[in-house]
């Protein structure tokens, strides 16, 4: 995350359809790990679900929306297909989706269309996410300056390990950026809720991190849920929860980024 004003810079790119140029590629990302599996949403012809991530590499350019990332490893995420008759099975993640960036460093969006999910057999997919997994951006043709086995070995071996820390634990932030990245998936990516989707947001992710420990977060996901509820509903400043609630999500992540490489610089 070499400058995290960036962050602002890459969304007023993409809300005026502007372009830079792939001159090297971007930062490799941490990706959180999710306990359960996380359903992938069909509409429009996608099947998706956002995740979220955290910069590893501060001294590289946050990648733009939009940029293609891939897993590290074959192993580091698992398709659940699930047929028309309930029957479930794995598949390798790396083999069938695409990852791009959903805003700029701070989630990702993973993509199979629905045809090649009938392909496979399924009427449902959910993505699983184990602890511990990178993701590298897709090279580029003509890159000046590549990210190279050395950078990858180092990134994993020490700053994937210490942004563990940050991505599974039980702060504030922490918390409530893992209950609004579960809000944003529930949301429709196309669209908006009607005043009961709204309303019935809440609940559906209310008790999905229990524990004394938790409890600040919750409130404070709390709140920001009901910050988005009012100024969608009340003032009309976002068209849809989603749209709100992402905003919410990058704020977070971007703060926590910020506090990550505070604690990882040297002498700290």
């Amino acid at each position: 995350m070499r400058r995290a004003i960036f962050l602002v810079s890459a969304l007023t790119f993409a809300a005026f359809g502007l372009a830079r140029p792939a001159t090297a590629a971007p930062q490799i990302l941490g990706l959180v790990a999710y306990n359960d599996a996380v359903p992938m949403t069909c509409q429009m012809g996608q099947c998706s679900a956002e995740l979220i991530t955290l910069c590893l590499q501060k001294h590289r350019d946050n990648p733009l929306p939009g940029t293609r990332y891939q897993f590290q490893g074959k192993e580091a995420a698992a398709l659940l297909v699930t047929d028309a008759e309930g029957n479930q099975r794995s598949l390798p993640a790396s083999e069938h989706v695409n990852i791009t960036t959903a805003r700029s460093f701070t989630a990702v969006r993973v993509e199979i269309t629905e045809r090649k999910l009938r392909e496979l057999g399924g009427v449902k997919v959910a993505l699983t996410v184990g602890s511990g997994v990178s993701l590298l951006p897709e090279p580029v043709p003509g890159d000046r300056n590549p990210i190279t086995q050395h950078e990858i070995d180092y990134t994993t071996a020490f700053l994937r390990v210490e942004a563990d820390r940050w991505l599974k634990g039980t702060g504030d932030r922490t918390v409530a950026a893992r209950m609004v990245n579960r809000m944003v998936n529930i949301a429709p990516r196309v669209g908006r809720l009607d005043a009961d989707g709204r309303a019935q947001l809440w609940d559906k992710v209310a008790n999905t991190e229990a524990g004394a420990e938790r409890a600040a977060g919750r409130q404070y996901a709390r709140e920001l849920f009901g910050e988005c509820k009012y100024v969608v509903e009340d003032v009309g400043h976002f068209f849809s929860m989603r749209r709100c609630l992402e905003t919410k999500h990058d704020e977070l992540m971007l703060d926590m980024n910020t506090a990550y490489w505070d604690a990882t610089k040297p002498g700290s």
